[in-house]
């Protein structure tokens, strides 16, 4: 496409109404007309960008030039970053908060957690900065934004709280996911791309996001070993674009055996379903190993990549257009959670939850932590720029847990939450009471329908099932936990993390206890 040099100009009052009808090159090397009522430059991305809601928080004699604003804004960062812009200065107006007021501030930054704070701020910035748009923002409004103290962030750090169903999954957890998966792909019971995914995420840790970049080429037999190049993403400055930087980490040969199998596949169907489109022995390194495989309307007859008029482009380079979208992937995860058989948390005793954000990531990391990597090389192993995220994973691996005192411990116990289940005054009031069963040692009862054949009463404590009795002796459960954990970390520190929930909510049950038998309890169930 060309485009006029007349075009390319700074527009005035007088150009404006013009220049926002020449199309534009976006951030993802496509492009985009600024007077089209929503931008979709990036066919990878899932949202469009609706700009005409985005100025409304303005005044009118404000709204041209925000629109011109955003438009140098699309040609500067990705398609989801101008997203998220527009997304909340779009709130920001059904708000009747308008972002150019000064007064409006505070109650800007009350409605928006930090990260869409940020992103405002930072269009804001942008905004002031871009000398090709007339109108802009003051210095003194941008030094405002700046000098405004963030709202304090939650403590309710989903790596430091051991969450059981958003934070790090445990080593028994993850050997359980692996032998699913690898037992449902042996089976036809999962497809190649899900299994795939999934393991990828298990194994290297890194966002959704980079391992949905992935194309064939980009696994490696070398001199050195085989290899996979994975691709940087939230970066800044010249290589922030779309597989710009990358950086190459060892490989197993199975799995690189795998890939190729497929990759086997995946070309013959190239071949049968798009003969001639191109030359598919060339484009198939640029292929993506998740490719987006369906328009609306096609019915059920899926083809193995979606039918675009660029696919000859693949010859000379990998298209963002033809990788699977981020909707896709998460339903993957939610239908391979519902199949049958999927593995049950030892923890929570209800199917392992793996549609949650980072889970994989957190747990990754924790990994690291415990392997007794230092911060810079976990943070290498993450992708990270620095070491301040990782710390995190540092606070909850098996040695330092292991140096916390009783005190420090049943402190813990009261902020993470441990505990789920109900204390109770007498076996009979106790849900399954009466069930031989049921009863656990002389500690508590189940109150679950079915046995869980677990390793009562360790992996009790920690299930919203478990009614331990007020007064039975906990604290001997306390220190059998503690002395199996010791003896499981001198052999395998990663499996050791698997005690300290357990550890925890043991402690709470101690402590609830005690507090329970100084004040009179009115009925069987405290």
């Amino acid at each position: 496409m060309n485009i006029a040099v007349d075009a390319l100009q700074a527009p005035t009052h007088d150009t404006l109404e013009e220049w926002v009808n020449v199309p534009r090159l976006a951030k993802c090397g496509k492009f985009f007309t600024p007077s089209e009522s929503m931008w979709r430059p990036d066919k990878s991305c899932k949202y469009s960008v609706n700009w005409k809601a985005a100025i409304a928080c303005v005044q009118p004699k404000w709204q041209r030039w925000l629109h011109a604003a955003l438009a140098y804004r699309m040609e500067d960062v990705a398609q989801g970053t101008i997203y998220q812009s527009c997304s909340v200065l779009s709130r920001a107006a059904q708000a009747g908060l308008d972002p150019l007021r000064e007064d409006h501030l505070i109650d800007l930054r009350e409605r928006f957690n930090n990260v869409e704070f940020s992103a405002l701020n930072a269009f804001m910035r942008f905004w002031r900065d871009c000398e090709s748009v007339e109108q802009r923002p003051s210095q003194s409004l941008i030094d405002a934004y700046n000098s405004l103290p963030r709202k304090k962030p939650s403590s309710n750090d989903v790596v430091l709280s051991l969450d059981p169903e958003v934070g790090p999954l445990t080593r028994l957890e993850q050997d359980a996911l692996y032998q699913w998966l690898h037992e449902q792909f042996c089976h036809n019971q999962l497809q190649p791309e899900q299994y795939l995914y999934l393991l990828l995420l298990m194994i290297y840790g890194q966002r959704g996001a980079q391992v949905r970049m992935s194309v064939f080429d980009d696994f490696m037999k070398t001199d050195h070993g085989y290899k996979i190049r994975l691709f940087w993403s939230k970066r800044q400055g010249d290589d922030a674009g779309w597989r710009e930087k990358s950086e190459t980490f060892s490989l197993a040969e199975d799995l690189y055996n795998t890939v190729q199998a497929f990759k086997a596949i995946v070309l013959v169907r190239l071949k049968q379903e798009y003969q001639g489109r191109a030359d598919w022995d060339q484009a198939i390194k640029n292929v993506p190993l998740f490719r987006r495989t369906l328009k609306r309307g096609q019915g059920r007859n899926i083809p193995v990549l979606i039918d675009l008029p660029s696919q000859k482009a693949l010859e000379d380079a990998p298209q963002a257009e033809f990788h699977v979208l981020r909707n896709t992937a998460a339903a993957w995860f939610e239908r391979v959670e519902r199949k049958a058989g999927f593995p049950i948390s030892h923890r929570t005793h209800q199917p392992l939850k793996i549609t949650r954000g980072h889970r994989f990531r957190h747990t990754f990391g924790t990994d690291l932590s415990n392997a007794g990597l230092d911060e810079w090389s976990m943070a290498h192993a993450l992708m990270q720029k620095g070491t301040w995220s990782v710390r995190k994973y540092r606070s909850v691996s098996a040695e330092l847990m292991n140096l916390i005192d009783a005190k420090m411990s049943d402190h813990l116990a009261l902020v993470v939450n441990a505990f789920t289940g109900n204390i109770v005054t007498d076996r009979i009031l106790a849900k399954n009471g009466n069930r031989e069963d049921r009863q656990i040692e002389d500690l508590a009862v189940c109150g679950a329908d079915a046995v869980c054949h677990l390793d009562a009463p360790f992996s009790c404590y920690g299930c919203g099932k478990f009614q331990p009795f007020l007064d039975a002796d906990h604290r001997a459960s306390l220190e059998r936990m503690e002395r199996r954990r010791a003896q499981t970390i001198e052999t395998d520190k990663t499996t050791g993390v698997v005690w300290d929930r357990a550890i925890l909510a043991c402690r709470k049950v101690i402590l609830d206890c005690e507090a329970l038998r100084v004040i009179p309890v009115s009925g069987g169930r405290a």
